[in-house]
């Protein structure tokens, strides 16, 4: 289990290494031209490994379900599989039922983003029966549910402009600015999110 945190962690020192190469080349050799988009790429790999994060979870929380030990939340007792997958399920031998649960869970969840505040809380109830998700992780990172749901919006929102919209501004159609401070504050909210959530959930 721990290896979920460990990679998730990881994820967020590749986008602390993208940090360092931006101070490197505009601090250190003090090369001609922007390279803020070093930072724009840190702040999708932060976001990356809180997807990632949440993902894992649910997949690992729902696999244990599965296999008897965890106890199912509501959610997961409501959960719905094909017909299809039931039979395969039901006569499952080689590979085993276990590993073919997984990977129907992997396929169900595959195209699905939980970046948004409330996905990812819908996501979590898969695996974590608590009825005051955000007020619960909000607690445990010591700050107020509105500015951890606003603030994981709003780094969501700019990760979607830096991914779908080339960080342009739709008015003046020039990238929008964004500091190392920028991205070293979404880096260490993340990573502080991302202990809460696996703190509580595991």
């Amino acid at each position: 289990m721990t290896v979920i945190i460990r990679q998730f962690e990881a994820s967020l020192d590749d986008s602390k290494q993208l940090r360092h190469l931006y101070k490197h080349c505009t601090v250190d050799l003090n090369l001609p031209g922007s390279y803020c988009d070093l930072l724009r790429m840190s702040v999708t790999y932060s976001m990356s490994a809180l997807d990632k994060l949440i993902h894992d979870l649910v997949i690992y929380g729902m696999l244990e379900t599965y296999a008897g030990r965890r106890q199912a939340t509501k959610k997961f007792q409501l959960e719905g599989v094909s017909i299809q997958n039931h039979i395969d399920l039901s006569s499952a031998t080689v590979p085993p039922a276990e590993i073919l649960f997984e990977g129907i869970v992997r396929q169900k969840t595959s195209h699905l983003s939980f970046l948004d505040p409330d996905k990812m809380a819908d996501a979590l109830s898969l695996v974590w029966d608590e009825d005051h998700r955000w007020q619960e992780i909000s607690n445990a990172m010591g700050r107020s549910q509105r500015d951890v749901k606003t603030e994981l919006r709003n780094i969501y929102k700019r990760r979607n402009a830096i991914v779908h919209e080339a960080d342009k501004d739709p008015v003046t159609n020039t990238k929008m600015p964004l500091l190392l401070e920028d991205s070293e504050r979404i880096e260490f909210f993340i990573r502080d999110l991302g202990a809460a959530i696996y703190g509580l959930v595991y």
